[in-house]
């Protein structure tokens, strides 16, 4: 479900590519810098407010902050999510937050912080205290973080369940042609490093030598006769074709 623009006057565009077009017009025509943002209701409007900080992401996180989120009750989640819905937080905890285990119960977890503050604002509606419209002005921009939270969940599961499917293919995909060779996806994997690896020493086989007798003479024992050979060979190639330009 589509959540209401906060801003419904404001011009809409379908795409960041649309917005960032638009906001390139209008600052060279009017001299206006804007940028563009993604509104809660899913749209992109344009805005001369200075950008923010970048989002944090998975790769802020450490496996083992990933499990300690996992492991949280319910009520220091919710202070997580609620913390990184204002910007605030440990890198560590918001960056696990966005990681794929983490994903569905983040995603739960906002959209209930969101229900909660609906309700308050119900509560509210009648209130016509000066104390009351002050927390509906603060709770406004926070209903539309949480919102824009809830929008950034949805995109990463989408991604996530992406690259799951892509994976799942590219495993059934090997294990056919691992089947069809008569051997296991690992013995091909080993077979194609054994093979890269032959490449790469024929095709810079004077440099692995000289590699090869260097960790010979640290480990303080002799080369193999036909090592020492084909050494020599190469120097004394390199000496000819000197000597012949």
């Amino acid at each position: 479900m589509k959540t209401p623009c906060p801003h419904p006057t404001k011009s809409r565009y379908a795409t960041l590519e649309a917005a960032n077009k638009a906001a390139h017009r209008v600052t060279h025509q009017a001299g206006l810098p804007l940028r563009p943002y993604e509104c809660p209701c899913s749209w992109w409007h344009l805005t001369k407010t200075p950008a923010p900080a970048a989002l944090p992401a998975a790769s802020d996180a450490t496996l083992a902050d990933i499990q300690r989120l996992a492991s949280l009750p319910d009520i220091d989640f919710r202070n997580i999510v609620a913390a990184d819905a204002r910007g605030e937080g440990k890198p560590g905890d918001r960056g696990a937050l966005r990681a794929p285990q983490i994903l569905t119960r983040w995603k739960r977890c906002l959209g209930q912080l969101h229900k909660d503050l609906n309700d308050q604002f119900q509560e509210n509606r009648g209130n016509p205290s000066l104390l009351a419209e002050d927390w509906r002005k603060r709770a406004t921009s926070y209903r539309e973080t949480l919102a824009l939270r809830l929008s950034e969940s949805r995109r990463l599961k989408a991604e996530a369940h992406a690259e799951m499917v892509r994976n799942q293919e590219y495993k059934k995909h090997d294990a056919e042609v691992a089947a069809a060779a008569g051997a296991t996806v690992q013995e091909l994997r080993a077979h194609a490093g054994e093979v890269a690896k032959e490449r790469l020493i024929n095709a810079h086989q004077a440099e692995f030598r000289r590699y090869l007798a260097d960790a010979y003479a640290d480990l303080g024992i002799s080369l193999p006769a036909r090592i020492r050979r084909r050494i020599a060979e190469s120097a004394s190639e390199v000496l000819t074709e000197g000597q012949a330009s």
